[in-house]
């Protein structure tokens, strides 16, 4: 039997047990995420502790097996949903690009993300802002819990994102300022809802996974959340079957 690194599910991780409710029940849908682009002036923030100079509409996902996503947990969140990949692919999930500082491909994403965040309109600008908003650099800084994080290997991630498709809905770079004015952003973040929304059928979830903490308590609690969610039974007893907790992937597997 052949092995491989990458993972038949995408994983969605996340801190709260309501959050994995929602996506069952709602879909997911993107919010803007603060993150330091390859822009030279992102690059200057980055290496003097300053924030983002833009925030991005996403949904990201990691394509890491389950028995090397226990990091993953520990860095946001001890809950996650596990779609099936081809549900990815079939809306347009896709993996991030990714490249570093001697990389014959820096310049030229380096160039394009610049020039995104300036550019005006037609479909070639639109292209650009696309390809700006999957780069990544293969390590460096990021932006987490309101602080500077020095030394993240994002390439260890594997990191497929959904960013939306429909430039009408809202701005694909959204600046520091306007981020940081909560009523804009939330704003933004209910049309994002409205008109980007994925919706996740029961027969495309293959795990849902869970904190040991309260663990039997958290499963019935989930368990009849799905029972009452889904109209067709057999829908609620096959995402129920999907239901495991962390402590099954740091011994078992």
């Amino acid at each position: 039997m052949s092995e491989t690194i990458s993972s038949s599910a995408l994983f969605h991780i996340t801190g709260k047990i309501d959050h994995i409710k929602s996506i069952l029940s709602e879909g997911f849908f993107p919010h803007y995420c603060p993150e330091y682009t390859l822009d030279g002036a992102d690059r200057k923030a980055a290496r003097t502790g300053h924030h983002p100079m833009y925030a991005i509409p996403m949904v990201c996902f990691c394509d890491l097996p389950l028995s090397l996503i226990k990091k993953h947990l520990k860095e946001y969140g001890m809950y996650g949903i596990g779609l099936d990949k081809m549900w990815g692919v079939k809306n347009g999930v896709a993996p991030a690009i990714y490249t570093h500082s001697r990389a014959k491909t820096r310049a030229s994403v380096s160039r394009l993300v610049s020039g995104a965040q300036v550019s005006g309109g037609g479909q070639i600008a639109i292209d650009t802002k696309y390809l700006a908003a999957y780069s990544k650099p293969f390590e460096g800084p990021a932006w987490r819990k309101d602080r500077r994080e020095k030394g993240v290997r994002f390439y260890d991630e594997r990191e497929w994102r959904y960013v939306p498709a429909d430039p009408g809905a809202a701005p694909l770079f959204l600046p520091w300022d306007d981020y940081e004015d909560v009523p804009t952003r939330r704003t933004l973040e209910r049309r994002l809802k409205k008109r980007s929304t994925l919706s996740v059928p029961p027969d495309d979830v293959m795990y849902l996974i869970l904190p040991p903490e309260k663990g039997e308590q958290n499963v019935i609690d989930l368990h009849d959340f799905l029972m009452k969610l889904y109209p067709q039974r057999r829908d609620a007893i096959l995402v129920a079957t999907t239901i495991m907790t962390t402590d099954c992937i740091e011994g078992d597997i």
